[in-house]
């Protein structure tokens, strides 16, 4: 199998293609297209079932985890970097897509020694700097979104405690309108007045 096709079913999330392809050549695993292993397109495009599989490979995977791509990221900076689009768009509402970008950035660092951790990439970045640059404009979004959604449910609640403070004061039945005793209580005085009577 080409390694190129490989790559391109990992980056589309093919993990049937990636399976079976690593059973019957292994060494598929060691395969570097455009700088980049297996492993790296896996955590680049956000694919948890093919990463898993990775790590469940991880004895032999070492040495394709050490590997850098051209701006000397690894695989931490890969984790780092936004999410394409297709698997942002997986969750709705921002604050759940940050979070989602958060894990999967916690994920990976489980993996990884501190080397990975502290190492910078050419532009002299470290993948926590990169993760906060690169994400900077989802957590505006994600901020606004919290605040939107807390608005909208402040609103709700106000309604939700008019309606029942109301309701805790409305009497069964009205009121007389002229002297505001409630019809509910009037008849209950009456029976009263004519049970004693009897």
């Amino acid at each position: 199998m080409d390694g190129g096709a490989l790559h391109q079913a990992t980056e589309d999330g093919v993990i049937e293609i990636v399976e079976i392809s690593l059973k019957f050549f292994p060494d598929l695993l060691w395969y570097i297209c455009n700088n980049r292993s297996i492993l790296h397109c896996a955590i680049e495009n956000r694919r948890e079932k093919l990463f898993n599989l990775m790590i469940d490979l991880m004895a032999q995977n070492t040495f394709a985890a050490s590997k850098l791509d051209e701006v000397s990221n690894n695989i931490l900076h890969l984790a780092a970097k936004l999410a394409p689009s297709p698997q942002l768009n997986a969750v709705s509402g921002s604050a759940l897509q940050m979070q989602r970008e958060l894990q999967w950035f916690k994920e990976v660092e489980k993996m990884v020694n501190t080397g990975f951790k502290l190492g910078r990439n050419s532009l002299g970045r470290t993948p926590r700097e990169l993760f906060t640059e690169s994400h900077k404009d989802l957590l505006e979004k994600g901020e606004k979104w919290m605040k939107d959604t807390s608005n909208s449910c402040m609103v709700v609640s106000t309604l939700i405690a008019t309606v029942v403070f109301a309701a805790a004061f409305t009497v069964p039945g009205g009121n007389i309108n002229d002297k505001g005793i409630p019809i509910f209580l009037k008849k209950n005085f009456l029976w009263c007045l004519q049970y004693q009577m009897l």
